[in-house]
């Protein structure tokens, strides 16, 4: 081989060498692309099991929203109740005031008529007692003068004698041993 050859063959070597580097680098940045291809693929994947899953929460939000809205007509009705409640306990309110005055005017009247009937006790008692007192002053003589003559005065009370119409207050039990003591 003469020296044109040889530097031929040592170019081409060169350049292929200079290719075989150029396409080396190429490959390790191809290759790092794929790396960066194949994170990203792992990132868009697990987005894609977060969106999965966002959207099952999303799903189960809207059937929640259903419940939420029963909810929300169920708390407007108690607000509506609550309302009519506050209504019927300010009527209810008004209605004691209207009661307690209607009351006082009543123990107004209650006190008045208690009085006169006090006074009208009072005046029949003081004409009671002056009318009793003239007809019980001749009914006094009457009863002193029948007390007189059938009272035993100066006679001595005879207790032991037995009356025979007059009857024990409380009877003796016939199996007590007082009772057979008396029936002896």
């Amino acid at each position: 081989m003469n020296a044109t050859g040889l530097r031929r063959c040592i170019e081409e070597k060169e350049a292929m060498v200079t290719a075989y580097n150029d396409l080396s680098s190429h490959s390790a940045k191809l290759e790092r692309e794929c790396a960066l291809y194949e994170r990203d693929l792992e990132r868009a994947m697990e987005s894609c099991d977060d969106l999965a899953k966002e959207n099952d929460e999303i799903r189960a939000r809207l059937n929640d929203d259903t419940a939420l809205t029963s909810l929300t007509n169920e708390v407007q009705a108690l607000q509506k109740d609550k309302e009519n409640l506050r209504i019927n306990l300010n009527k209810a309110e008004e209605e004691v005031k209207l009661l307690f005055e209607e009351n006082k005017i009543l123990d107004e009247e209650n006190k008045k008529l208690l009085s006169l009937l006090e006074k009208e006790r009072q005046h029949r008692s003081e004409r009671k007692h002056s009318s009793s007192s003239a007809s019980a002053s001749s009914k006094h003589k009457r009863k002193s003068s029948s007390l007189k003559e059938t009272s035993p005065v100066g006679r001595p009370n005879d207790f032991n004698v037995a009356d025979s119409s007059r009857h024990p207050l409380s009877p003796l039990p016939p199996n007590s041993p007082d009772y057979r003591a008396h029936k002896k």
